[in-house]
């Protein structure tokens, strides 16, 4: 039986149910970054104060992806940050604001230097975690 289209219903271009989605997808990657923000400051207490080693871990990493369920790339990138969570406030604001990713401040906690905590927040803004990774580089 062929579908019954009723004059009432607006007809939505493909465009604007795009733009729908994006939008969607924007709000839930914000909460995403929030939520992996809190992740990664429970990790930094944990990781600050040694508690980890109270778990038979042998390490950070180890225990988050035990605890997480994460992968031990993601548990690896996750315990960077939290390690260096002191020295990147900006780019850790970034996350919990949802506008930097974890995948994001991953990089930077692992590869930036002490003291270029305000240049890759801003950077971070506007570049991918692959342009970020160039950046990184150079």
């Amino acid at each position: 039986m062929a579908a019954i289209e009723s004059p009432d219903v607006p007809v939505m271009l493909s465009k604007d149910r795009l733009a729908q989605l994006f939008g969607e997808l924007g709000e839930l990657m914000g909460q995403r970054n929030a939520i992996d923000a809190r992740v990664v400051e429970i990790v930094a207490e944990i990781d600050h104060a040694n508690m980890w080693g109270n778990t038979g871990c042998r390490s950070v990493a180890a225990l988050v992806a035990w605890k997480t369920g994460s992968s031990a790339a993601n548990a690896n990138t996750i315990a960077a940050i939290a390690h260096r969570l002191p020295e990147f406030p900006l780019c850790a604001q970034g996350m919990r604001d949802g506008r930097l990713s974890l995948d994001q401040v991953g990089a930077i906690a692992k590869k930036a230097a002490t003291g270029s905590d305000e240049h890759y927040a801003a950077l971070a803004e506007v570049a991918t975690v692959s342009q970020l990774n160039t950046a990184l580089k150079l």
